[in-house]
Parts: structure tokens; sequence; C-alpha cells
């Protein structure tokens, strides 16, 4: 069953909403409309209030995605592919095809969500202080400096090194350049989340019996949800060395779609473009056999101009020339053959048919797992 309407589209990424954020609008709107704006700027009818109230939910919703494109945005300059953001109970989330493969670029994405709160923040206020110098509706002031104040929160929340959390995530990148590895690096990263979830948990229960326990509770849920997330991504880091017992399956790449004989160049580039992890494309033969590859370093020796002229069959490698693997083989013993910590790619060959292709990324992706 679907759990989110599709609401459209920015920078080319699909917005949803999760159908519990109706819950969550509507305490917004009652939290705006009845307590917070008439306390800031009391004696306005009610109309203006439930107005403001309206507006501030819909502006609210708006910083939960410009929170996330500000990650979705990075991770596309950074070559990690955006899925969807889905805006749900506890605010947004961007859903990442894979992970950054460097800890400067997870760094990176995963301070654009703060900073970008940041500067709606500073919008709000600094548009809350003309309105204030101009004698401006204290009804809309109100509402920038809620707006200016929620975004300040969700930027300093989102800060906590709490794994997964934004904050959680820099301190990964931190531990991970700092130690060399990522595993290791995630499992300390979600122990603090875990940490500090119980802190929240704790701290809400303590501040719903003594003070508010309407934010009491907030807190605690969210402390909850925190703690499930944390060590969710803990266990996921623990060391799996079942891992290397598993055929080279687990780490093979399905093959572009091959390319005639009377391709260009131009056509080779062009598919290459469309599958940019892919080392090669296939070529099928006038047999219509795979018999050789296009690999993607040929394609610098032809120049730019010529590229719509040239055959594809003037670069090609063919198939018996190249390093093979055999799909019965275990992640451990294609280490072996291969080694590890340099750039290869060996083809997949079954019954002398070409059915994949293992790159030595995604062997040290799956070593990393197996040794964490």
């Amino acid at each position: 069953m679907r759990t989110h309407l599709t609401l459209g589209r920015l920078l080319g990424v699909p917005i949803g909403v999760n159908l519990g954020v109706l819950a969550v609008c509507a305490l917004l709107f009652w939290s705006l409309a009845f307590v917070s704006l008439p306390n800031i700027a009391p004696s306005h009818p009610t109309s203006a209030y439930w107005f403001a109230g309206a507006v501030g939910v819909i502006a609210f919703m708006v910083s939960l995605v410009g929170h996330e494109l500000g990650h979705s945005y990075v991770a596309q300059r950074n070559d990690v592919r955006v899925v969807e953001i889905t805006l749900w109970l506890f605010g947004g989330v961007a859903k990442l095809e894979g992970e950054a493969d460097d800890p400067g670029a997870e760094f990176r994405i995963a301070a654009a969500g703060p900073l970008a709160s940041g500067v709606i923040a500073a919008l709000s206020g600094g548009a809350a202080v003309l309105v204030g110098r101009l004698d401006g509706n204290e009804v809309l002031f109100g509402l920038l400096v809620w707006l200016a104040a929620i975004n300040v929160v969700l930027a300093v929340s989102n800060l906590l090194p709490a794994f997964p959390l934004d904050g959680g995530r820099m301190l990964r990148s931190f531990l991970w350049r700092r130690r060399g590895r990522k595993g290791p690096a995630t499992r300390v990263a979600a122990m603090i989340g875990q940490v500090l979830a119980v802190g929240l948990v704790v701290g809400g229960l303590a501040l719903g019996i003594w003070s508010s326990w309407w934010t009491g509770l907030w807190t605690a849920a969210l402390g909850l949800f925190l703690l499930a997330a944390a060590r969710g991504e803990w266990l996921a880091a623990q060391a799996q060395p079942e891992l290397l017992a598993e055929s080279v399956a687990v780490v093979s790449r399905p093959l572009p779609e091959p390319l005639g004989a009377g391709s260009s160049v131009a056509d080779l580039e062009r598919a290459l473009r469309h599958d940019p992890r892919a080392p090669f494309v296939p070529l099928v033969d006038e047999r219509g056999e795979i018999s050789s590859v296009l690999v993607r370093e040929s394609i610098r020796r032809i120049p730019p101009a010529h590229r719509a002229e040239v055959p594809v069959g003037s670069l090609a490698t063919p198939l018996i020339g190249l390093t093979r693997v055999d799909p019965n083989e275990t992640v451990a013993q294609v280490v072996d053959q291969m080694g590890r910590g340099s750039d290869w790619w060996a083809v997949v060959v079954e019954d002398g048919s070409l059915t994949a292709v293992v790159c030595s990324e995604d062997v040290e992706q799956v070593l990393e797992l197996a040794s964490a």
C-alpha cells in the first residue's frame, strides 16, 4: 500500500509527502493559530491568525524541502543520485542511491542540509527585522520570527553528532578520514547516536513531567526514533565475514546494452554517459554474438569532432584477451586472483558467454563489510 503522495519534482528530484504529515500539519496549525501568534501579536481578528497559521504550515513544509534539496544538490554534484525526497513525521529525508565514495563528499552532503536551513532562517529573520522597522503587520512579523526560529531549531538539531542525523554523518566522515575505513567509523558514530538518543528519551520524559508534557512527549518520540535508526545502522556496520564465501554475483554489475558493429564512437559515448558506472560496452559481431568490448578509456583516442564518423570497431578489445572470472568463484577467490587496493575490472564469462563485470571498487566495499 502506498504510504505517501507525490507532489511534483524540483531539480529533477521527486517530492513526496507521507500521509502521517497531515496530522503534524494540523497540530502545527493549531499551535500557530491559537497559541504562538496570539501571544506574539494579541488583539487581532481570529481570521488573521488562521490565515497566518495556514501560511506558516506551508512555509514550514517548504523549509523542510529546502533542507533536503540542500542535501540533494550537493549529492548530485558529487555523483550520488537522489531517488526522491519524502516529508514525514519528523521532518524530511532525501533517499540517495548509494553513498558517497569518500569522506569529503560525505561531509559536504551532510552539511548542506543544515546550511540550507540556516540560510532560510537568516532570510526569514531579515524579513522580520524589515517588517518591524517599517511598522508592518504584527501577525506577519510574528510569523516570520517563528519561521526563523523553527529553521534555527531544524539546523541545530540536525547538527547533533548522532548518526544518522546530519551531524552524525559529519562525525562519521571525520572518523572515516582519520581511520581510513568507513565501517569502524560508522560503528562509532552509530554508538554515539544511540547514547544521545537515550539522552533525548530521558530528557523528554523529564521535560514532560516537570515542564511541558507536549514538548516532552515529542522529544521522547524523536529520541526513540533516533535510537532505532542508530541501532539499525550500528548492526548493519558489523563485520560480515560470510560475505567472502559468496559468489561473485554479490559484486558483479549488469552489462550495458550492447552496440552493433555499425555504431559510431559517438554512440559509444552516449551509451557510457547513460550508464556512468560501466567500464565498457559489449560489441555484437555480424553473428549477433558478443566477441569484444569497447572500454571507456578508448574514447579519448578519438577527437570529439570525429567521433560521429569513426566506427567503434576500430576501438574494440577482443573478449579472449580480457581477465576472466568464473561466476561460481567466491569473492575471496577473486581477491586472491586479482588482488585488492588497485583499479581493475574483470569480465564474468559462463559457458563462453559474457554475463557480467566485476569491478575492484565493488569488491572493496564487500571487503569493508566483511572485515568491519
